[in-house]
């Protein structure tokens, strides 16, 4: 027996630096049905997608986009400033995520109500028979599964099979090796779709419980108070910690405003308000994505730059960061960018909460 399913979305697509949601948003786009003929709303034109530019050529990627924005918004992780399952990171700026953490299924099991999907899940301990039972038999109704091997850090899909092969997609559609099962911590075998079970009001709670959560507003301090203390000894190692901090927001904030603005995505088919939609939607984007308005993707791109950082650097930190960390107008530059990005997310925060006095 043979299966593979069909409208797969290879993952990353661009900017999608959170692998777990990356690899969910692609499962989603084959569970959901999406195809190439699905209508998609294109944000920035405020209309469905006509095809007037080189981004219509591909909707699959697009709606896997769209989803991929609104499972990192309604998970939270597009409000901190690390992803939790960087364990280089202690404390965590989320609440809910403590270090060593490896997607528990309370994360999982919100996603699955905010996204509309019942799943089994599967540890390494699990017989091998069993589980490409259970995968086959997912497959077969067209549901893909989530598998993390040997790479721990890195989730695939399981997209269909070939007798007892399993065929994988991940940045390419590949067999995996036949050891799969000795190699496996982790499978979320999508079992079917069903209908959401989280509210607008809750899914807004979520969001304004992560961006006033102690660890974030403290990561404020604790910037300023290394670029008040920049020496020629740490500055290599501050200039890389500025860097990676930023890393988060300027891109996770970015999808969280494209979710909000959408018209027609997994976010806005739970609104149950319109009016209250409407203003978060104008916030979001003012705060975190309009261009020249002090946004924090904006923001993002001044910070980098005020550490030499870019494309042609593989937007990592070279010797030269070090050298213009150490001068004073950088340290000031980099204070004010620093606490724009936290004012937004008050701004963005303080609606939010303003919002729910009213749900």
């Amino acid at each position: 027996m043979k299966k593979i399913l069909e409208n797969q979305v290879s993952f990353p697509v661009g900017a999608e630096s959170d692998n777990f949601t990356a690899a969910l948003a692609s499962a989603l786009v084959i569970s959901g049905g999406y195809t190439e003929e699905t209508p998609y709303w294109c944000t920035r034109n405020h209309r469905y997608c006509i095809h007037c530019s080189p981004c219509g050529d591909n909707l699959l990627e697009r709606h896997q986009t769209s989803v991929y924005q609104c499972l990192l918004t309604a998970s939270t992780l597009a409000f901190g400033f690390d992803y939790p399952c960087d364990d280089s990171v202690n404390p965590h700026t989320l609440p809910g995520f403590s270090n060593g953490w490896r997607w528990d299924d309370d994360f999982v099991n919100t996603l699955a109500r905010f996204a509309g999907f019942s799943y089994l899940r599967f540890d390494g301990t699990g017989a091998q028979t069993e589980i490409l039972s259970t995968m086959k038999n997912s497959l077969d109704n067209g549901f893909p599964t989530l598998l993390r091997l040997e790479n721990e850090m890195e989730w695939i899909l399981a997209v269909g099979y070939d007798a007892d092969t399993v065929l994988g997609l991940d940045s390419k559609f590949h067999a995996l090796p036949a050891n799969w099962h000795s190699i496996m911590r982790d499978a979320i075998v999508i079992t079917d779709n069903t209908a959401p079970d989280m509210s607008y009001k809750e899914l807004l709670e979520r969001i304004a419980y992560a961006l006033s959560y102690d660890g974030h507003t403290a990561l404020e301090s604790v910037i300023m108070n290394a670029l008040d203390h920049v020496t020629m000894e740490n500055a290599m190692d501050t200039a890389g910690m500025i860097c990676a901090i930023n890393g988060v927001p300027i891109e996770a904030r970015w999808h969280a405003a494209e979710a909000f603005c959408g018209a027609e995505n997994l976010l806005c088919n739970i609104c149950t308000n319109k009016e209250i939609h409407n203003r978060l939607s104008d916030i979001f984007f003012a705060r975190y994505s309009m261009d020249g308005n002090d946004e924090t993707h904006g923001i993002g791109w001044k910070i980098w730059d005020s550490l030499g950082v870019g494309p042609k650097t593989g937007y990592t930190i070279t010797q030269q960061s070090a050298v213009l960390i150490l001068q004073k107008e950088t340290q000031e530059t980099l204070k004010r960018l620093f606490a724009k990005m936290f004012e937004n997310d008050r701004a963005v925060c303080s609606e939010i909460q303003a919002c729910l006095e009213q749900l």
